[in-house]
């Protein structure tokens, strides 16, 4: 229920503010993104028309700005008439981006950009500045919101302020009903990162399919797209699972980041490993030329920012393991 006026917080009104106005603003990036990728394919005289994979990406990435615009803005009108649950969803969204603006930045602020060979001097600087902008304003916003919604006197704005809430009996004299366990916050976050990103996955095929790349050997369709089926499916169930405190699915996870931690790292070890990202991105059907190709490179440090991201979410989960079990309906203690 609403909090009266007089409790209200300037840094609670603050933060939904910003959060509306921040999603406000994605929507209309995506909207004129959307425009874009329609008119472009459309515009009268154009020497090359889009391939359809390109305008697939496009929409893809139009309709991910637009989902992530709108769990914002309903998230800042949450927090504006302090819902609880606007709270959690702030924390998640704050967790994620600290986490993966963090570990980007360790990687763009040194890494080489592809720079038109025509480019006017200071334009790779411009760029890296841009890029370091791009990703350093969320992580710093996420890191207030981390502080400021897990403050016990914030987090009491957002709580009932029912006498007699959490008591054996309600204040009508009724058995209250218990809280429902919930698992720790930091692996409800990893839950909800592994269901969006597990249909969000599944999209990449509809415009890209690479070949699958597996302890240092390449296998070629369809055994590309069944792995990235299987590991969405894997993602989702998973995700799920976590946050209906299901043992097996915590489990499935953990099996699955360690999987993906020893793929990964022997992968990167091959000593062909140049060579094979080469041949995988020569299968691009997206168009690109040599001038504007990033460098071999610089596809290694992404692969060592997803072998971060891999081996955070399996300490993550383990250092909560014991938590996570013990609030789980299968544990003996927690049944009636």
């Amino acid at each position: 229920m609403p909090t009266p006026t007089s409790a209200r917080s300037g840094a609670v009104t603050a933060a939904a503010v910003i959060a509306i106005l921040g999603s406000i603003l994605l929507l209309l990036c995506a909207a004129f993104g959307l425009l874009g990728v329609v008119m472009m394919q459309n515009m009268p005289g154009n020497p090359a028309a889009q391939p359809p994979e390109v305008r697939y990406a496009g929409f893809v990435g139009v309709a991910f700005i637009a989902a992530v615009g709108g769990w914002g803005l309903v998230s800042g009108i949450g927090l504006l008439r302090y819902r609880n649950w606007a709270r959690i969803s702030t924390l998640v969204w704050s967790g994620l981006a600290v986490f993966v603006c963090g570990i980007a930045l360790l990687f763009v602020s040194s890494m080489k950009f592809p720079i038109p060979p025509n480019a006017g001097e200071g334009t790779e600087s411009f760029v890296r500045f841009f890029v370091v902008a791009t990703y350093g304003s969320p992580l710093l916003i996420g890191v207030w919101w981390l502080i400021l919604f897990t403050r016990k006197p914030i987090v009491a704005l957002f709580t009932s302020p029912v006498p007699g809430a959490g008591a054996l009996l309600d204040p009508s004299g009724f058995p209250a009903a218990l809280a429902r366990p919930r698992p720790p916050l930091p692996v409800a976050i990893v839950a909800w990162f592994l269901i969006v990103s597990g249909p969000f996955s599944i999209g990449v095929l509809f415009f890209q399919r690479f070949p699958l790349l597996l302890f240092g050997r390449i296998y070629h369709d369809p055994a590309g797209a069944i792995f990235l089926v299987a590991s969405a499916a894997f993602c989702f169930a998973g995700g799920v699972g976590l946050l209906k405190l299901k043992p097996w699915a915590f489990w499935i996870i953990v099996s699955w980041q360690i999987f993906g931690l020893l793929n990964g790292t022997l992968s990167l070890l091959s000593p062909n490993y140049d060579a094979l990202m080469k041949e995988i991105l020569a299968t691009s059907r997206f168009p690109h030329t040599q001038d504007y190709a990033m460098p071999v490179q610089n596809y290694r440090a992404f692969a060592f920012l997803g072998l971060a991201f891999v081996a955070a979410v399996l300490v993550i989960l383990l250092s909560y393991r014991s938590r996570f079990l013990t609030a789980s309906p299968a544990d003996p203690a927690n049944r009636s």
